[in-house]
């Protein structure tokens, strides 16, 4: 992990607050097997019906599934919906 990252994320420890606010730290959410909502990505690295794979600013993360499709995307928010069947999160070396 970069080092003014790991301090801002020690900080927003310290200080109670959410790490994707203070570090820019990606934020995932579920929605049942049908949708997962990313912040803070980095871009689309590969999109088809059964796979997207998405940059973070600490690695990577890959659905796979079916009938996919991106529903939403801006600069920072990502919403992808489906028959999601499995959620990988690869992380660059050097990430804690």
């Amino acid at each position: 992990m970069r080092k003014p990252r790991k301090l801002l994320t020690e900080a927003s420890e310290k200080l109670d607050l959410p790490g994707e606010i203070a570090a820019g730290l990606p934020k995932m959410e579920l929605t049942g097997f049908s949708q997962l909502s990313l912040e803070h990505h980095r871009g689309i690295l590969e999109y088809t019906d059964e796979t997207v794979a998405v940059a973070l600013n600490l690695g990577t993360v890959r659905v796979t599934g079916r009938r996919l499709t991106i529903r939403m995307m801006n600069r920072e928010y990502l919403v992808v919906g489906g028959e999601l069947e499995k959620i990988e999160l690869l992380a660059e070396s050097g990430h804690d």
